[in-house]
């Protein structure tokens, strides 16, 4: 049975753009298209079942297909109903791989064409957000015994999958992609930094210097939004309930306050806490006229459009992304792209040399979950596995390290040497 007659997409007429749109991805991925490459030619995903449920966009789709030619059966839908490009799952299934999903599909579909993965019964996933794993585990448990891995690439899938352990529903082994320092470090820091910013201001067209920005929440995406704000000439007014996490922006040079204080004075606030309903029903009389809220955390729901639709007595689309809102005292509050992820919603996503970094990873993890070296439960690729992939990626710019000498080596033994 071909591709198309198990897929779910919108026209598989669009795959020409899909196809130029991966090409461009390859032409600047080359951790993906050697080293992952050259790492898969062992045959160890010959025939193995492979599930991939990232933002459905060029990136994702070359690395589906390197897994692919690596000899997988791989099946492939959207992590979130908002992110998905059309013409780039028109390629995919082009290509003879399977896809369900479909740009802006409503949480309804979405969840349907999560179960359709499902239902293919995967050996792999390859997961952002645990979204599918957490779905075989609630909706399809007979299922979780045919699972022999995940990868995950995001901090609140790797929560949720140690939720999942602590429940006795992780049988299998789980690699934390996103613990990775070839992921974190790069992705979440320069990645997300730079693509929402560049989603924000695309979007409105706007300056950021001189603007004030409220950002809830300072992990490794909170660190990176606020140094492309600042580089930016923006000042950035840190929102954080973790203590070591606010000094830590302080001692950044951000401004660092509670929410009450931080809100009133921002031109933007952007969200990036990983969890929901971070700006909520009672922070709306708090923003100032013509504030502008962007998502960058995972979930949709970081941002509660729906509270705010009901305070609002007005409504109207002012600008392609740009949805506003109006409150009493005739205030105005403008939504990005409706509040789902600003810099693949309402943007291109990561740079594609960012994600070959963080798929060259997902790729190898799932690579060590086929040959099974991994035990059950949680673990992190192992540092020289990541200190390889970073090599490589440095290789490429022709970068290349010394090496530690044997007589460079401060030990134990030279100490009582000369104590004795």
């Amino acid at each position: 049975m071909s591709a198309l007659n198990i897929s779910r997409i919108l026209d598989v007429n669009l795959a020409p753009e899909g196809h130029l749109a991966i090409e461009w991805a390859r032409r600047h991925s080359p951790l993906v298209d050697g080293f992952l490459r050259d790492r898969l030619s062992d045959k160890a995903l010959e025939g193995r079942r492979i599930a991939v449920v990232v933002h459905l966009e060029a990136k994702t789709a070359f690395l589906a297909t390197v897994l692919a030619d690596a000899g997988a059966e791989v099946v492939v839908a959207g992590s979130n109903p908002h992110s998905t490009r059309d013409e780039i799952a028109a390629a995919l299934v082009d290509r003879g791989i399977a896809v369900h999903s479909t740009r802006d599909s409503g949480y309804d579909a979405w969840e349907k064409d999560l179960l359709s993965v499902a239902d293919t019964g995967p050996e792999f996933i390859i997961d952002d957000g645990a979204e599918l794993t957490i779905r075989i585990a609630s909706q399809r448990p007979e299922l979780l015994a045919e699972l022999k891995g995940v990868t995950e690439q995001t901090t609140t899938g790797v929560a949720r999958l140690a939720a999942l352990a602590e429940r006795d529903m992780l049988p299998f082994p789980a690699l934390a992609a996103n613990d990775a320092a070839c992921k974190h470090l790069f992705d979440n820091k320069y990645g997300t930094g730079q693509s929402t910013i560049q989603a924000i201001l695309n979007l409105t067209n706007m300056l950021m210097a001189g603007k004030t920005v409220a950002l809830l929440g300072y992990g490794w995406v909170g660190r990176g939004i606020a140094a492309h704000v600042r580089a930016l000439g923006g000042t950035a007014w840190v929102i954080e309930v973790n203590p070591v996490r606010a000094l830590e922006a302080f001692m950044d040079g951000h401004q660092v306050g509670n929410i009450a204080t931080a809100l009133p004075s921002a031109d933007f606030v952007i969200t990036a806490t990983g969890g929901r309903r971070a700006l909520s029903r009672e922070h709306f009389a708090n923003m100032k006229d013509g504030v502008i809220l962007a998502n960058a955390g995972h979930h949709d729901l970081e941002i509660d459009v729906e509270a705010l639709a009901d305070e609002a007595y007005d409504f109207r689309t002012v600008r392609q992304g740009i949805d506003e809102y109006v409150l009493s005292g005739h205030r105005s509050v403008l939504v990005l792209a409706n509040g789902a992820l600003v810099n693949i919603a309402g943007g291109l996503g990561h740079p594609i040399e960012i994600m070959d970094l963080s798929f060259a990873v997902q790729g190898v993890g799932c690579h060590e979950l086929a040959r099974g070296v991994v035990p059950a439960g949680i673990h992190v690729i192992a540092p020289e596995i990541d200190a390889e992939i970073a090599a490589a990626k440095l290789g490429f710019h022709n970068i290349h390290l010394d090496v530690k000498e044997p007589h460079q080596e401060d030990t134990i033994d030279d100490l009582l040497r000369r104590e004795g």
